[in-house]
């Protein structure tokens, strides 16, 4: 990667796909980039996170070979912690002129190796190697990392401003550890918490509506999850669309041109 407004993304990317899970597989194809995160059992199900980037985009050589002709894929684990630790401490993608990305072999260990191209004093350059050490994911535990069912929501509306649910968010979960999501096909949102002493619900309406199939859909979330993954509103996606499936599953999808990143929220059966 050369284009700085690339590394920049792409480093954001990874540095908030690493904040939602303790492990993270990094699938890897002829075309795309993929970043699958399965968080923590919940008290509904574990949450799923599905971010896809375009390879074109983001970098200017691009080499792979996979397992096979037929399987031409590469699966990777790595500790989230691990590279978190390594953004933080280069903070690349502020600086970097370049960032090469291979997979490697050091003392009989496979690692992703990011080599930095960083500025420094007097219009030299420094060479910042760092590797991350990963397991290869074997094929016949592929299918676990399955790219999700395309839902068939009740009802999909553009999400509000990130920020402003964001803040919202997090007060609610001061008061209690789940809310119910309730979309309208006339484009209300409302994010209810109910509590022995109190009721607080926020309301959002003319919310543009993607497509419905039914005529209202609710369900009920989990706040913690949803406040951690709308901490990353910095990766400022064209559009958020939200999706309901009754009582069963709320889908956060960010959309931009080179990226999308999928958030599946199962909803808790009370």
């Amino acid at each position: 990667m050369v284009d700085g407004n690339c590394i920049k993304q792409f480093m954001g990317i990874l540095g908030c796909m690493t904040k939602l899970g303790k492990s993270c597989i990094l699938r890897i194809t002829t075309t795309h980039l993929y970043f699958i995160v399965r968080e923590s059992q919940t008290i509904s199900s574990s949450p799923l996170i599905w971010c896809t980037l375009e390879e074109g985009h983001f970098f200017m050589e691009f080499a792979m070979e996979g397992l096979s002709a037929s399987d031409n894929e590469i699966y990777l684990e790595f500790v989230a912690e691990n590279v978190a630790r390594t953004l933080s401490a280069l903070k690349v993608s502020t600086s970097a002129k370049s960032v090469k990305i291979k997979l490697t072999k050091k003392l009989s260990s496979p690692c992703l190796t990011f080599e930095i191209d960083l500025p420094s004093g007097s219009n030299h350059n420094r060479l910042v190697v760092h590797d991350i050490p990963v397991n290869v994911v074997p094929r016949r535990l592929w299918n676990d990392y399955a790219e999700p069912d395309a839902l068939d929501p009740d009802i999909s509306v553009y999400f509000p401003q990130l920020r402003l649910m964001k803040s919202i968010v997090e007060r609610m979960k001061n008061l209690a550890n789940m809310a119910t999501l309730h979309i309208t096909a006339e484009g209300l949102l409302t994010l209810t918490v109910e509590t022995d002493a109190v009721s607080v619900t926020s309301h959002f309406d003319d919310l543009h509506v993607e497509k419905q199939k039914e005529e209202e859909a609710s369900v009920t979330i989990e706040l913690k999850r949803l406040s951690n993954f709308l901490a990353n509103e910095q990766l400022n996606p064209q559009k958020v669309v939200c999706d309901v499936v009754q009582s069963k599953m709320m889908h956060l999808n960010f959309l931009s041109e080179s990226y999308s990143v999928q958030y599946f929220l199962p909803g808790i059966n009370e």
